[in-house]
């Protein structure tokens, strides 16, 4: 039988190309095209919005690109939802609010790991730094504690789908399975074949990705500057900024020698992806070393973590 016609809020780049992944994997079983809103106030978003609408989508359209707050007529009681961040405050306002008939939760990164911690602990969802940092009101944790409850409960009737990167036997897949969530898996087959195959980076450039860490104040400008220069000694380098990395961070490091900062139009597994040839990606802590790795899977490319000498002063 035909899915009906689903709306999606999507927060960031990654998220996009999950909603379009699921787009991808689910065009099948549809007589409508999946509506995907993106939230606007993130210029890479808009861009990659943008950009894939260009290339045609599966299965979906992009509306609403100037959207700032969830269109809550769009997510209302009984339809099928499509969110990529279960722990944005946006998407808890509404799940306390109004039931979907279903919702289908894409990646955003390795937090869908978290995500399946917190649902199986029965714990309030919240993100961790978040709560590290300054620690929720009470508002925030009851929205959080209020998500918790309607996820497990749309998961216990079946009404819960997670459409992820993730192997089949990952941890977190075995626990929401076992909640009773339908999980879809893909390999970024839409974002490989729509990519644009590492055309901004020079040839023979060692790729750092950059971080969002600095403009968090998790990591010292220096310390970041400092080892993206030690990479460069060794190999010229293509940095890939983080879309949130102050400018003023990035034309220092254009300064420097040995280093291209190539502009951040799109998330970089959009960027890379389809290229043709073997590329050498290096990066501190982050999804991307696991997205990537699947998105250049079959290239001979090399995703790596930052050996500890090389992040060491």
């Amino acid at each position: 039988m035909p899915v009906p016609s689903t709306t999606a809020w999507v927060e960031s780049p990654l998220q996009l190309l999950g909603a379009l992944e699921h787009a991808a994997l689910t065009a099948h079983e549809r007589e409508r095209p999946i509506a995907i809103l993106p939230r606007a106030g993130d210029a890479q978003l808009e861009r990659t919005a943008l950009r894939v609408h260009e290339r045609g989508l599966p299965g979906a359209s992009a509306i609403g690109i100037e959207r700032r707050l969830m269109p809550w007529h769009r997510f209302a009681p009984g339809a099928e939802w499509l969110v990529g961040d279960a722990f944005s405050g946006l998407v808890q306002a509404r799940l306390a609010r109004a039931v979907p008939r279903r919702v289908v939760l894409v990646d955003d990164g390795a937090i869908t790991r978290r995500l399946a911690r917190v649902l199986a602990a029965g714990e309030p969802l919240l993100r961790p730094a978040r709560d590290a940092v300054e620690g929720p009101n009470g508002l925030r944790r009851a929205l959080a504690a209020s998500t918790t409850r309607t996820l497990r409960a749309l998961a216990d009737e079946g009404r819960l789908d997670i459409t992820t990167y993730l192997a089949p036997a990952d941890p977190a897949v075995v626990a929401l399975r076992e909640l009773g969530a339908r999980v879809r898996h893909h390999r970024f087959a839409w974002t490989r074949e729509h990519g644009l195959a590492a055309r901004v980076v020079p040839e023979g450039r060692r790729i750092v990705l950059g971080t969002a860490a600095v403009a968090d104040g998790l990591i010292p400008a220096d310390e970041q500057r400092a080892l993206v220069r030690r990479l460069a000694r060794e190999h010229r380098v293509a940095y890939l900024p983080h879309r949130r990395e102050p400018e003023w961070f990035l034309r220092a490091l254009a300064r420097e020698r040995h280093i291209d900062v190539v502009p951040a139009a799109v998330p970089v597994e959009l960027a890379l992806g389809g290229t043709a040839r073997p590329l050498e990606v290096v990066s501190r802590p982050s999804s991307a070393l696991e997205t990537l790795g699947v998105v250049l899977e079959g290239t001979g490319s090399r995703v790596r973590l930052a050996e500890p000498a090389e992040v060491a002063p």
